[in-house]
């Protein structure tokens, strides 16, 4: 009984400690310190192995967030870039195509991007709700299966 009663408790304080740690913001990160404690204490290293390495270590963080930013502002300047390629692109169909054809080509391009944002009848990106309907398929892959069973078998 005790015994019971002791692994009880020790799987419910295993839980609640399991979820207080899960529920705590990772600061870990900004609180790093290269080389830490641990890794002074067993290597043995000097004051000057210490210094040299948080140096190398500050450059190198330097130079990684120099590379973060670089890649954000090439990503702006692409989008930019290919924002002005597709004005271009629209500009000479424009000029191309007579008034009817372009339209009609808008009308396509409008059909084209409603199939790719709703599939499955909903729009793109948005999930399902929770619960029973969500676990239960696409529909309309079931009902095209009900379908193929109707169809008779080619003769020989």
């Amino acid at each position: 009984m005790k015994t019971k009663l002791f692994m009880t408790l020790a799987i419910v304080l295993m839980s609640v400690c399991t979820s207080l740690q899960a529920g705590q913001p990772d600061n870990d990160k900004k609180d790093r310190v290269f080389p830490n404690e641990k890794m002074i204490k067993e290597l043995n290293l000097s004051d000057k192995q210490i210094a040299n390495l948080q140096k190398a270590d500050n450059e190198l963080k330097a130079k990684m967030q120099s590379f973060r930013d670089q890649k954000k502002a090439f990503k702006k300047e692409m989008k930019g870039e290919m924002s002005k390629m597709k004005d271009d692109r629209r500009e000479i169909l424009k000029n191309n195509l007579s008034k009817d054809q372009y339209i009609a080509y808008l009308e396509l391009q409008v059909d084209r991007l409603q199939k790719m944002n709703f599939k499955n009848g909903r729009p793109h990106g948005q999930r399902p709700q929770f619960g029973p309907q969500r676990h239960q398929g696409n529909p309309q892959r079931h009902q095209d299966n009900a379908n193929r069973e109707n169809i008779p078998e080619p003769s020989k």
